[in-house]
């Protein structure tokens, strides 16, 4: 099966998010909208680009300050998650697509469902890998004295420093060396502005996503060590009836690096059982 690959050419006369197509020959075949997590980018969903387009179109973002979206710098100086969401909404426009499955990893996964807030109606489904839907108090404490000693050891020793706690063992490796890896390619404006933006709204944005009602058909594809988000994803499968819930065994909170193939197949199979063929 060919596909056709557009890289954002027009992009750089306007505005927007760096983002990569990857187009089936099938021209009614359905949109992916894949959202990386902190200090990720378009490369962090190489082990899914086969596999999904394959029978999808594919719509990868990179996120403001992360990739190619470097080079093209927000002129707001404090990010909020409403102007992140939006901004993906504006490639989604930009490109003309009326309809997307949403897929997102770690922040991406937050990302994901304030863009489904946002705008429900152009939502068809939702895949979040390593799904962070809320902070239990031991979480949110950890969370505030992050922010304090990124001001002591600055931004870039605390992403690795987050990422040795959030992927601490040795399966795991090649996910925090992964991440540590992208987190370099962020500026410290960038790094200021995340941070920043994480200690002012994440909270108050997790407790809306967390309570908000949709009947959009979601999946939490989560690691069975994912230490510090597992149990609220848990608890968040039970509170909505729309909700899906998949644990991979033996792996941590990046599952869709760590497990690609068991992501992938998840995936596809939930993608495919939404409606019938």
């Amino acid at each position: 099966m060919n596909q056709q690959k557009a890289i954002d050419q027009d992009s750089k006369a306007v505005n927007i998010l760096h983002f990569e197509e990857l187009k089936h020959d099938n021209p009614n075949s359905d949109w992916l909208l894949l959202i990386h997590g902190a200090g990720g980018s378009t490369r962090t969903w190489k082990k899914q680009k086969d596999d999904l387009s394959a029978s999808y179109n594919l719509l990868i973002i990179d996120l403001p300050g992360h990739g190619q979206s470097k080079h093209k710098p927000l002129e707001e100086t404090v990010y909020d998650f409403d102007l992140i969401s939006n901004k993906i909404w504006e490639v989604v426009d930009h490109l003309k697509i009326s309809n997307v499955h949403l897929l997102g990893v770690s922040l991406g996964a937050i990302i994901a469902l304030k863009m489904r807030n946002i705008r429900p109606v152009n939502v068809t489904s939702i895949v979040l890998a390593g799904a962070i839907v809320r902070l239990d108090t031991k979480m949110r404490v950890i969370a505030s004295l992050s922010l304090k000693l990124a001001e002591v050891i600055g931004f870039e020793k605390l992403y690795t420093f987050v990422a040795w706690m959030v992927l601490p063992k040795r399966n795991h490796k090649k996910s925090r060396e992964i991440f540590i890896r992208e987190s370099k390619h962020l500026t410290d404006e960038e790094f200021k502005k995340w941070t920043g933006m994480y200690g002012k709204c994440l909270n108050e944005t997790l407790q809306q996503i967390y309570h908000a009602v949709s009947e959009i058909p979601t999946i939490l594809i989560m690691g069975e060590q994912d230490h510090f988000f597992l149990k609220q994803a848990k608890k968040y499968e039970q509170l909505h009836k729309n909700v899906q819930l998949m644990i991979v065994e033996k792996c941590g909170h990046i599952v869709n690096l760590e497990k690609a193939e068991s992501f992938n197949s998840i995936c596809i199979h939930f993608l495919k059982n939404l409606r019938p063929s």
